[in-house]
């Protein structure tokens, strides 16, 4: 018998009454691994035993990735969501064609369908007038995936800066920091008194308005503290960088604190005592620059430094920090 024949005969028995002879038809078809078995499968995916239907659903992801996306009809044109929303989560595995079934797929009332169909649609060359309804689109997520596509440009992202939706402002501003776009400064203290997200913020300060990030300082929370001073730990490795030049005559103590933290040499260490030493500066910081010495106590200048500081300071707790740590080494040697 040839493979078409078996195949047709297989087929047949897939409209059996025989439950025996149904399932064991899914099985042999299965087993055949035949893409050209896959329009058998369509009519089980409205049976009314739920094995049936999982088997249909198999079917289609196993198969219809070797063919085209039109191909998923049937489950794109079901009335079962969940249908709908396995063709959606297969359209990543197909070749960019047959728009037509992937557009209907895009005009369902569903996000899922809607999110899937619109990213392989916009990775599909001459879609402009698509890109350009979905930047309407009144949903952040579906117009968040224009402004990520190949379609989108500077200046669309420049006029997203003034979105009502945080999250397109925060994208539109990473995307343009990527690029190195100077905002207007005026657009930028915008952003600012509108509290736009200081993840996304602080790159492009850092990047080109150090000072108005400097400004920010005051206002930061401690997770956005820590982000800011890893920022600089990356980008400043020396006293000579100008943003830290600029920190230093901002007189920022907190991040420069911790920036200074792990650093060693003879101006590092200069400008260290000289903040632990500086009585206008928070006594809970310099107590924490005092602590951070601990593991360089073994030092000469570090034990002659702590004791000036432990007799000249006028913290009470400046003074038992540095004194403890002028006496940690000869404490752990005894």
């Amino acid at each position: 018998m040839s493979n078409l024949s078996t195949r047709f005969s297989i087929s047949a028995n897939l409209n059996s009454k025989d439950d025996r002879k149904k399932r064991r038809a899914v099985r042999e078809l299965f087993e055949l691994d035949d893409e050209n078995n896959l329009s058998s499968f369509i009519p089980l995916l409205d049976d009314k035993d739920s094995w049936y239907r999982t088997k249909a659903l198999d079917a289609f992801r196993m198969w219809s990735i070797r063919l085209d996306t039109s191909h998923l009809a049937p489950l794109i044109n079901h009335k079962n969501l969940d249908y709908n929303r396995a063709a959606a989560n297969l359209l990543e595995r197909f070749e960019k064609n047959n728009l037509e079934t992937v557009k209907r797929l895009f005009g369902k009332n569903d996000l899922i369908c809607q999110i899937k169909s619109a990213q392989f649609i916009l990775e599909c060359d001459n879609q402009e007038d698509f890109f350009e309804n979905l930047l309407l689109n009144e949903n952040a997520k579906l117009k968040l995936i224009a402004l990520n596509s190949k379609y989108s440009t500077q200046e669309i992202l420049i006029k997203s800066l003034e979105d009502k939706s945080s999250s397109i402002v925060n994208f539109s501003l990473g995307k343009l920091t990527e690029s190195n776009f100077i905002i207007e400064e005026n657009k930028l203290t915008k952003l600012i008194s509108q509290g736009v997200d200081f993840t996304t913020l602080a790159p492009y300060l850092l990047k080109h308005n150090p000072k108005k990030l400097i400004d920010q300082i005051e206002n930061l929370n401690s997770t956005e503290m820590r982000m800011t001073v890893k920022m600089l730990r990356q980008e400043c490795k020396t006293l000579d960088n100008e943003i830290i030049k600029m920190i230093i005559q901002s007189k920022c103590y907190v991040v420069l604190g911790r920036w200074l933290q792990g650093k060693k040499g003879d101006e590092i260490d200069k400008l260290r005592w000289e903040i632990i030493a500086n009585e206008d500066v928070d006594e809970i910081e310099r107590c924490r620059l005092v602590e951070r010495l601990f593991s360089r106590c073994d030092e000469e200048n570090v034990i002659n430094m702590a004791k000036i500081i432990s007799e000249e300071s006028d913290s009470d707790l400046i003074k038992i920090t540095a004194h403890n740590l002028s006496t940690a080494n000869a404490e752990g040697s005894s």
